[in-house]
């Protein structure tokens, strides 16, 4: 369930939406500005506008930050809005959570530069990374709403190009089909507070010019997936856009992408922006989904073995039994029984199970494989 403080906020964002949905695109843009200057950011995170890149960006540099690691950040604004500045509030929360650089880039938008503009731009912003001395293994893509779709296309162009790929991609409510014609544009059209998929569709539209809106370059839900790095999902069960990742998850587990998701009950758009707990939760398993990609702090990305036994952090000792998936959510569970004692019976989300946590100043598994009977 959601926090006391995300209701009060997604209500109040519902109250205005008739007013912030169907604005023309030059006041919408002025909006977006608005909203960036007005949410808090955390105080302990330098930012730094970088003119040396092919369009400037925005570095978020938290104290103490992890060396020779970068985070490349692609905003939202569905193609046509939105600019690094407008989201400092979120790359300035993720810089502090993971405690890696953010380098938020700037794109050019629809309707004066329509496609290929941002895909080009994104690429570019990517080369600007690898000349400046991070190899591909040190870069993690992350983006939401448009940014996240933008994000993925440039994941699957490097691979087309052949190119050696990035560590991981995170994806924050990502807009993955620029036709919108997923359920979910119709069954969570009166719970989402921001979203109007009329507005969608005609963004799409400016962005994609004449082109097939289900062009994998365009809608990266259609795509082939094989060979791309790991990939986290979050999203919230408010969106409109939830099958957008719903159905990205089980299209990229479908084709053996190591592809986890996170559903975030009663959570709007994008919720990352704004200063509630289920931001910095999230925060916090994209640092550690981060961490063990980058391969930071020694961490490696798990699975789960049936029949291994695992030890918790905090001492006690568990058998991995099974995994299963929920009925409606579709999130995958972790069964697992407590060895000894009362040997009672656990179930827990996948995520969490083989997720980490921060312990004596570092990160370390959550539940650690031993070397017990399998």
């Amino acid at each position: 369930m959601p926090s006391f403080k995300s209701k009060l906020l997604s209500g109040t964002i519902k109250s205005v939406k008739p007013l912030i949905t169907g604005m023309d695109i030059p006041r919408q843009r002025k909006g977006m500005s608005v909203l960036g200057r007005l949410l808090p950011r955390p105080k302990n995170v330098k930012l730094e506008r970088d003119e040396r890149a092919p369009l400037p960006g925005l570095w978020a540099l938290p104290e103490n930050g992890v060396p020779g690691k970068a985070i490349l950040y692609t905003h939202g604004g569905s193609y046509v809005s939105g600019s690094p500045e407008t989201h400092e509030p979120l790359i300035c929360r993720l810089a502090e959570h993971s405690g890696v650089a953010v380098f938020a880039h700037d794109y050019r938008l629809a309707p004066e530069h329509p496609y290929p503009a941002a895909l080009e731009d994104a690429l570019a912003a990517y080369d600007y990374l690898i000349s400046s001395g991070y190899a591909p293994g040190d870069i993690v893509l992350c983006g939401d709403s448009a940014g996240g779709g933008l994000t993925l296309a440039l994941a699957m162009l490097l691979r087309e190009n052949g190119r050696t790929l990035p560590a991981s991609l995170v994806l924050l409510s990502p807009w993955t089909d620029l036709s919108c014609s997923l359920d979910s544009h119709v069954s969570r059209a009166g719970s989402d507070p921001l979203l109007s998929s009329e507005e969608l569709r005609g963004t799409a539209r400016l962005y994609a010019g004449d082109r097939e809106l289900k062009d994998p370059c365009l809608s990266p839900l259609y795509g082939d997936f094989s060979g791309l790095p790991p990939v986290l999902i979050q999203v919230g069960t408010d969106e409109i856009l939830l099958d957008d990742s719903r159905e990205l998850a089980l299209r990229m587990k479908a084709q053996g992408l190591d592809a986890d998701i996170d559903l975030y009950e009663g959570m709007w758009h994008v919720w990352h922006l704004y200063d509630v707990p289920e931001s910095h939760d999230a925060m916090d398993k994209i640092k550690g989904f981060v961490y063990m990609t980058a391969h930071i702090g020694g961490l490696e990305k798990r699975v789960f073995r049936p029949g291994a036994v695992y030890r918790h952090f905090k001492g006690r000792q568990y058998r991995a039994l099974y995994t299963a998936r929920h009925s409606e959510t579709g999130e995958v569970l972790a069964v697992y029984q407590q060895l000894y004692g009362e040997q009672s019976i656990w179930v827990r989300p996948l995520e969490m199970f083989l997720g980490t946590v921060e312990r004596d100043g570092s990160m370390q598994y959550r539940f650690e494989e031993t070397a017990g009977e399998s």
